[in-house]
C-alpha cells in the first residue's frame, strides 16, 4: 500500500475565533499539565495534501486530530494514512501537539486526540473533552533490574520508584499494592525525565521505574526486566488504557463528526489487528514516531507493540467496564478526596456523575 504524506501542522495557528492526601494535590496538579501522548520520543513527518474520500468531504466536515507521536495514536496514523477519515465524509488535519490540549481545544485548533487516564481528573474538574470511543488495550509498563527482587509492585515497599507523583503509571501501581495488602506509601516515588529512567536504573539511582512505552521496551532489550504490565497482567490486561478524546464544544456544535470519527478509528483497529507489520511501515515511512533515534527505539519494538497491544474501536461495553475501573485505581490510590466513602454511592458518583459529564460514546 503507498503511503501518502500526513499533512500536519504544529503549534498554534489558529483555524477558528471560536498513595493518600498528598497525592491527591499531585494528581490535580500534575494531570491538568499532562502531555504524555503515550510519552513517545520526538517524532516528525513531512507535509503534502490529503487524497481520495468516499463520501464528499466538505469544509464542514473538516476535524482536526491531534498526535504526540506514541504508538497508542497508530489507529489516528492509519485512519489517516488508509484514507479512513475520507471515506465517512471527513476533510482530516493533523496537528502535532507539543503543549497542553486545553489551551488547543478552547480556541478551536483541536478537535480530537488520543485522551490517557491521565485526563481523568482533569474531566472530573472541568476539563472540556469527551470520552467518543476507546483506542486500545496496553501500553504502560515498568522495568527493574534482574537482581533487583521485584517481581510485581507488591515488591515495592521501602524501594525508590521512578514513576510521577499523580501520573496514571503511579496510580496503576499504587492500587496494585493496595489489592495485594500494601502501603503504597511506603515507596520513595521520584520524577525522572523518560530519556533518564533507564540510566538512573541501570546506575542504581532507583530501583525501578514506569511509564508510558516505549521507555519499558528500550531499557528491557537493554537488559532490565519487567515488573508491572498493563498490557499483560491479569487484572489490567482487560482494561483500557487510551480513548478516543473529542472537544466538548466540537461534539456539541457539530455532532454529526463523532460518529464518523468513531467510525473511522474502528477501521483503523480492525485495520492493526489483522495487519500490524504493514501497519508498523506505513506508520515508520510516514514519520509519525521516531524509529531509530538515539532513544533506542527500533522499528521491532515498535512492531511488537502493535503486536502486543489490543485495538479495539466501538464496544461501548469495554468503554464502560474501563471507565468504572479506572475510577476505582485512582479511589484505591487515595486521590479521589471528595468521593463518597460508601461503596454503593461510589458506584454510583462514578458510573452516573462522572460518566455523564465525561462519556459520550459515539461507536
Amino acid at each position: 500500500m503507498d503511503t501518502k504524506n500526513p499533512q500536519i501542522r504544529q503549534g498554534t495557528t489558529k483555524r477558528g475565533g471560536r498513595v493518600l492526601a498528598a497525592l491527591a494535590l499531585a494528581l490535580i496538579l500534575a494531570l491538568s499539565l499532562a502531555l504524555i501522548g503515550c510519552s513517545a520520543p520526538t517524532s516528525s513527518a513531512s507535509a503534502s495534501s490529503a487524497s481520495g474520500s468516499a463520501q464528499p468531504a466538505s469544509a464542514d466536515n473538516k476535524v482536526v486530530l491531534g498526535y504526540w507521536g506514541g504508538t497508542c495514536e497508530a489507529p489516528l496514523y492509519i485512519a489517516y494514512q488508509n484514507g479512513y477519515f475520507e471515506e465517512e465524509g471527513l476533510t482530516p488535519e493533523l496537528l502535532q501537539i507539543t503543549g497542553d490540549v486545553a489551551p488547543l481545544m478552547a480556541s478551536d485548533e483541536l478537535d480530537v486526540f488520543e485522551l490517557t487516564p491521565d485526563k481523568f481528573k482533569p474531566m472530573e474538574q472541568g476539563l472540556e473533552v469527551y470520552i467518543i470511543d476507546s483506542l486500545h488495550v496496553g501500553c504502560i509498563q515498568g522495568a527493574t533490574l534482574p537482581d533487583s527482587g521485584i517481581k510485581t509492585p507488591a515488591d515495592l515497599e521501602g524501594k525508590k520508584v521512578a514513576a510521577p507523583m499523580g501520573s496514571i503509571q503511579q496510580i496503576e501501581i499504587a492500587s496494585q499494592m493496595v489489592l495485594a495488602g500494601k502501603d503504597p506509601n511506603k515507596v520513595e516515588w521520584l520524577t525522572y525525565p523518560n530519556a533518564e529512567l533507564e540510566p538512573a536504573l541501570f546506575s542504581g539511582e532507583v530501583d525501578a521505574f514506569a511509564q508510558y512505552d516505549p521507555w519499558t521496551d528500550i531499557a528491557v532489550k537493554n537488559g532490565a526486566v519487567k515488573f508491572f504490565s498493563n498490557t499483560f497482567d491479569e487484572g489490567l490486561n482487560d482494561t483500557l488504557c487510551c480513548f478516543v478524546g473529542m472537544s466538548k464544544r466540537t461534539l456539541d456544535e457539530r455532532p454529526e463528526l463523532g460518529p464518523k470519527v468513531s467510525a473511522a478509528i474502528k477501521k483503523a483497529a480492525e485495520f492493526l489487528e489483522n495487519n500490524p507489520d504493514e501497519a508498523a511501515d506505513i506508520i515508520a515511512q510516514a514519520g509519525y514516531v521516531p524509529i531509530q533515534t538515539d532513544s533506542g527505539f527500533t522499528r521491532d519494538i515498535f512492531a511488537q507493540e502493535i503486536k502486543d497491544y489490543t485495538w479495539i474501536s466501538g464496544d461501548r461495553d469495554v468503554v464502560d467496564h474501563s471507565f468504572y475501573e479506572i475510577w476505582m485505581m485512582i479511589n484505591r490510590a487515595g486521590a479521589m478526596e471528595d468521593a463518597p466513602k460508601d461503596q454503593a454511592e461510589l458506584d454510583k458518583y462514578i458510573k452516573e456523575t462522572l460518566y455523564n459529564k465525561s462519556v459520550r460514546f459515539q461507536g
